[in-house]
């Protein structure tokens, strides 16, 4: 008995270093009229979630672009007081966020986001 719980200690700490679970980076953008703030502007690149929150009065949403890119990610319209969690892999570079609500982005719902190599 000794002997097997002796050897099963001895495997695990024999296990490859890849085996260790790796947790993606989190940020927290938050909403209201009419602005962004975002809880760290950069972050090391790979997994992440974005978390999308709406403190304003009236709904919001998020749009995400890498500059250069031609993908865009986005949340729902939120209503006051709901988050959403966005998760999505990002490569380095520059990140434009933005509301796409009517003329919200243009009275200030905008934001960039740093994304180093990790």
């Amino acid at each position: 008995m000794r002997l097997a719980a002796a050897l099963a200690a001895l495997a695990l700490a024999l296990a490859p270093a890849a085996a260790a679970k790796t947790f993606p980076t989190r940020v927290q953008v938050t909403a209201k009229e009419f602005w962004y703030a975002l809880s760290s502007r950069t972050v090391k690149a790979g997994p992440a979630v974005i978390e999308f929150v709406n403190f304003g009065e009236d709904p919001h949403d998020m749009r995400v672009q890498r500059v250069g890119g031609s993908k865009v990610y986005g949340t729902p319209v939120l209503q006051p007081g709901d988050y959403y969690d966005l998760s999505l892999t990002l490569r380095p570079g520059r990140y434009e966020l933005w509301c796409s609500i009517a003329n919200h982005r243009q009275l200030g719902m905008e934001a960039t986001l740093l994304v180093r190599p990790a």
